[in-house]
């Protein structure tokens, strides 16, 4: 046996719709913060810094329509990631993105606080508490989950199965989604497929030109399709933040990216709420 066979055995195939090569999602993090959001200029890590909490507040109060608008325009339906605490203080917003016909998904209760620091009661009334908040606000529960900074714990998925959650995003070690066995129930793992475009990676955090992101988005787009008309459909994901990606400065490029994209032929364009959906119907196993 040769190599070619022994990964002919071990690598995964899924199928997607229609027969699409590959599957394409867009995820957006819509954050509230206790004390400090991703990017801080002076001051200690967890304690509290008013420009950094105001940095991140920018998401709410004009990165997500600034998003909502662009989604609009290039007929594109997002799953954004949000914090309980955000709504519970902006309900409007966030029955706002629900109305526009976006995914919620659990994403904490503030993003600088973290599921793996709690202990099993904490862990378990941060779920709870910000799926409440979130069907308060928009009049839907989330069937999906991303803790923040993915700091899930050895109990999270159990929790999430508890609660409802059909779908987890805290995985980074596989390019598609697979079902897997919690418990007496059953969850759908999202992995990280973004990293290779994620606007706190590649754009905040190391000062680069916002193209980078373009650049890692449709690179991974453009193997997923060699890859899916070779008989392995493949999945492209991107990730953005309100108080980022929403910004002037990345606007351009952002729409030149999903739209060069969205001209992309046998490309499945879902929300992870229909990703997941599909992966349990499916079930994709691994």
């Amino acid at each position: 046996m040769n190599w070619h066979d022994t990964m002919s055995r071990s690598r995964r195939t899924v199928h997607w719709p229609q027969g699409h090569y590959a599957a394409a999602t867009v995820g957006v993090a819509l954050e509230a913060f206790e004390n400090q959001s991703q990017l801080r200029l002076a001051g200690t890590p967890g304690r509290r810094d008013a420009f950094s909490l105001s940095y991140g507040e920018y998401g709410v109060r004009a990165g997500v329509w600034r998003l909502l608008e662009l989604f609009d325009e290039l007929e594109v339906k997002a799953s954004f990631s949000v914090s309980g605490r955000l709504a519970h203080d902006w309900p409007d917003v966030v029955a706002a993105v629900a109305d526009a016909g976006h995914d919620l998904v659990g994403h904490g209760w503030v993003n600088d606080q973290f599921l793996n620091e709690a202990d099993a009661g904490a862990e378990r009334d941060i779920i709870v508490r910000t799926l409440d908040a979130i069907e308060k606000a928009a009049g839907m529960r989330p069937t999906g989950w991303a803790s923040p900074a993915n700091s899930s714990s050895e109990r999270t998925k159990q929790i999430m199965v508890d609660s409802g959650i059909t779908w987890s995003g805290d995985d980074a070690s596989d390019d598609l989604p697979y079902v897997e066995q919690v418990g007496h129930g059953q969850l759908a793992v999202l992995p990280k497929t973004n990293l290779s475009a994620n606007d706190l990676i590649h754009w905040i955090l190391p000062t680069n030109s916002p193209q980078v992101f373009a650049e890692g988005f449709a690179d991974t787009l453009e193997v997923g399709l060699a890859e899916g008309k070779a008989g392995r459909p493949q999945w492209a994901d991107m990730v953005l933040h309100c108080h980022m990606a929403g910004r002037p400065a990345f606007i351009p490029t952002l729409r030149r990216c999903l739209r060069q994209a969205r001209q992309r032929e046998r490309v499945w364009w879902t929300t992870k709420n229909a990703l997941a959906a599909w992966t349990l119907e499916n079930g994709f196993a691994r």
